[in-house]
């Protein structure tokens, strides 16, 4: 059985966050666009290494979440980061995050990260069991829509997200991750098993 983040509505909990990350704060840069090599590359470009400090500048007032998918990764509370550091993770890029309002202050709440797995990194879609899953194909062979999703019990790692588009923003556990974060009292998500993981939204 594997198990995924859905989001999960809790008081400071947000289910989009209005922001931009930059690798520093100046005054204006909450409306200059994420343009970094980091954030975005073109088809036939690689995203560049993630920064060791980045700046969540946001106009939201407080954050109280331990895990929310968001700028191309997943903001995370230093509680959740040791727990996932245990785990048998692969490769993961690791950022500080300090969070500022669009004046520079700095936000009172929990410490943040921001991480990420690059695409070259995440599981090739072969650890999908299509025989036991629930999922419409167009007629060109691309994935259209999941209902119903299972993981092969050989996937290798205890925390991965999957190189498939139509599973972006998702990140998916074995049973002994799904137990081991559980025991956090996760704030903004819920863990759920992948069976019915076309009616959640993916936290």
């Amino acid at each position: 059985m594997h198990y995924t983040f859905a989001f999960k509505k809790d008081k400071n909990c947000p289910t989009f966050i209005d922001g931009v990350i930059h690798e520093f704060y100046q005054e204006g840069i909450y409306d200059e666009p994420m343009e970094q090599n980091w954030h975005y590359a073109g088809p036939d470009e690689i995203l560049a290494k993630l920064p060791e400090k980045l700046v969540l500048i946001t106009k939201d007032k407080c954050y109280g979440f331990d895990f929310c998918t968001d700028f191309g990764g997943h903001i995370v509370s230093e509680a959740f980061l040791k727990e996932f550091k245990t785990l048998k993770i692969g490769r993961w890029e690791v950022a500080e995050l300090a969070i500022v309002n669009p004046k520079g202050i700095s936000m009172d709440a929990l410490r943040y990260f921001f991480i990420r797995q690059r695409r070259e990194d995440q599981a090739s879609s072969t650890v999908i069991d299509l025989e036991r899953s629930n999922i419409q194909f167009r007629k060109t062979g691309e994935i259209k829509s999941i209902n119903s999703l299972f993981i092969k019990d050989d996937a290798g790692l205890d925390v991965f997200s999957i190189d498939e588009v139509s599973l972006l923003g998702f990140v998916f556990l074995s049973e002994k991750a799904a137990d081991v974060l559980n025991r956090l009292g996760l704030k903004g998500v819920e863990i759920v098993d992948t069976g019915g993981i076309g009616s959640v939204k993916s936290a």
